[in-house]
């Protein structure tokens, strides 16, 4: 673990002195094996720093990650197509893990909401094309999540709705979001909607051209709960309680997430801004030498 990452956990940890913000049970040091989560795309790169942090208590815990559209993969679930039994289910948008409740796949008590998200409509980094409003996307080649299986292209589509615009664009169908940032940055679309954390990602191969107002879509939520068909029950449910804690909200909000926290103590929100502020640093020094690279 890098020196500037060790300072983040250890100053946190003695704002926790404070408050508590995710007590650990006695028993936790003793969790082992392999915790398979069915994510949300747009959680490829936050999901496994999470889980990074999370080892350090627990490092007998491994993690088996399968990303891609939530839609999509509540589905394979509830059709028992999974080649694996899953253990925690990470979802973008209540449907999908409203579809697991309804078939009885969720263990009770286990969900909660998480995180917040907005749409973001980016362009290639070199394009030219000016953006001020959903409708200037008429004339454009425009990419969007499936939204079949991809909950970011109902959000998408809601969107061209709530604007005027529906069934009137030319669409092009990525399988997840980070497919819709691949046909971008490679140029084969005009324009593409994304999550803005999908976006914050490849900031050296895509620009946001414009944000759209989020009285345009629903509420873009991020919720978990643990399944069922868990074949490690213990740790799963103690790691489903930390992606709910500040330690963990504290590396998604540098991300570009907004957490939806439960209550908490002064320490416990303190500890969170620490954590967000040195992991921000980091990040931030990251991203200028990608823009740099790219100017070069």
């Amino acid at each position: 673990m890098k020196t500037g990452y060790k300072l983040a956990l250890a100053t946190a940890s003695i704002a926790l002195g404070f408050g508590v913000i995710q007590a650990k049970p006695a028993e936790a040091a003793t969790l082992s094996g392999p915790i398979n989560i069915y994510a949300a795309a747009s959680l490829t790169d936050t999901l496994p720093q999470v889980e990074e942090l999370y080892r350090q208590s627990n490092p007998n815990v491994t993690f088996m990650n399968t990303f891609g559209g939530s839609t999509g993969l509540a589905n394979q679930i509830i059709m028992g197509t999974n080649p694996k039994p899953v253990d925690i289910f990470f979802s973008v948008s209540q449907a999908p893990l409203d579809n697991l409740q309804r078939a009885n796949q969720l263990i009770e008590g286990t969900r909660q909401d998480i995180l917040n998200n907005t749409l973001a409509i980016i362009t290639p980094i070199n394009s030219t094309i000016s953006i001020s409003s959903v409708q200037d996307l008429l004339p454009l080649k425009v990419a969007i999540g499936n939204p079949v299986s991809v909950p970011a292209g109902v959000f998408a589509q809601q969107l061209f709705a709530n604007s005027g615009i529906s069934g009137q664009l030319n669409l092009v169908l990525g399988t997840d979001v980070r497919d819709v940032l691949s046909l971008v940055s490679s140029n084969t679309v005009d324009a593409g909607i994304v999550y803005t954390t999908d976006a914050l990602t490849a900031l050296d191969k895509v620009k946001i051209a414009y944000t759209p107002p989020i009285n345009l879509y629903s509420p873009i939520v991020y919720g978990s709960a643990v399944l069922r068909q868990t074949q490690n029950p213990d740790a799963a449910r103690d790691f489903n309680s930390f992606l709910g804690s500040s330690q963990a909200l504290g590396v998604f909000q540098v991300s570009g997430f907004s957490p939806i926290p439960e209550p908490m103590t002064t320490g416990g929100s303190i500890a969170v801004g620490i954590v967000g502020l040195m992991m921000k640093r980091k990040v931030t020094v990251k991203a200028k030498a990608k823009a740099k690279a790219a100017v070069d």
